[in-house]
């Protein structure tokens, strides 16, 4: 079920990516009224330019990304921490391959944080996760850049683990429950935006894990002003994609399993 589901994933991911399947659909209905001018076609035209434009200029990505980040704004201390368990697509892999160097992606802060808890709680451990997601396997994976830069801040690799042929948030929770720790302190790090989805998949698998949000992509910068300076069509875009993609995947991990 777990292969079905990421072959699926992976191969509708552009389609139901909202705003790659309206310019689509509206690229394609333009071409067939081209030639045969049909007013009903015309008006979905109409309408999907509509939508795409209040997408656009309205932060409704945003006010979706604030519904599912704002049960973890505020991160209560937590003493004594076991276990520190690092969900993947922290790197950029294939540039990093190309360049033969480290590059990380805008999900880096779940490393940077991890690297503060790791020194702050001296006994603890860290689990990283991870693999690589392409449909076509591309030989790079991600753990041999994860070791890579661990090695290269200078932390002690005995106190932690690499969790490699993990393609999904699903696979993840599925090699670690292969692992005997849910009677530790566990604390999970990933994005806000994503840890709504993560926590409902490893109560799946009977982990009780204290989650530990970061990278945070709904705060916005105060006053009207301030507002309109950072102003960005794209970015609305963008978020109203990320907190669609999601959704969606709440929704299908809960059809699938």
């Amino acid at each position: 079920m777990s292969n079905l589901y990421f072959i699926i994933s992976k191969f509708l991911a552009p389609l139901v990516n909202p705003i790659n399947f309206l310019i689509i659909i509206l690229i394609f209905l333009y071409l067939i009224n081209k030639k045969k001018n049909i007013l009903v076609i015309y008006k979905i035209n109409k309408l999907i330019i509509l939508i795409l434009f209040i997408i656009g200029i309205f932060p409704i990505g945003n006010i979706g990304l604030k519904n599912l980040e704002k049960d973890y704004l505020i991160q209560p201390e937590i003493d004594k921490i076991e276990n520190i368990i690092i969900l993947g697509g922290t790197f950029r892999t294939h540039n990093s391959f190309v360049l033969d160097k480290i590059e990380l992606s805008n999900q880096s802060e779940r490393l940077i944080t991890s690297i503060k808890l790791f020194i702050k709680h001296p006994n603890s451990k860290i689990y990283f996760v991870g693999g690589d997601a392409n449909l076509v396997s591309q030989n790079k994976n991600e753990i041999d850049l994860a070791k890579i830069f661990f090695n290269e801040m200078d932390l002690d690799l005995n106190r932690i683990e690499f969790i490699p042929n993990s393609r999904n948030t699903i696979e993840s929770f599925k090699s670690l429950n292969n692992l005997n720790i849910k009677d530790k302190k566990n604390i999970l790090i990933t994005s806000a935006f994503h840890m709504k989805r993560s926590m409902l998949i490893s109560k799946k698998y009977n982990f009780n894990l204290i989650p530990y949000a970061v990278d945070f992509r709904s705060i916005s910068t105060p006053g009207a002003l301030n507002k309109y300076q950072y102003f960005d069509i794209v970015s609305n875009l963008g978020k109203f994609n990320l907190f669609f993609r999601e959704i969606l995947g709440i929704v299908a991990f809960k059809f699938f399993y």
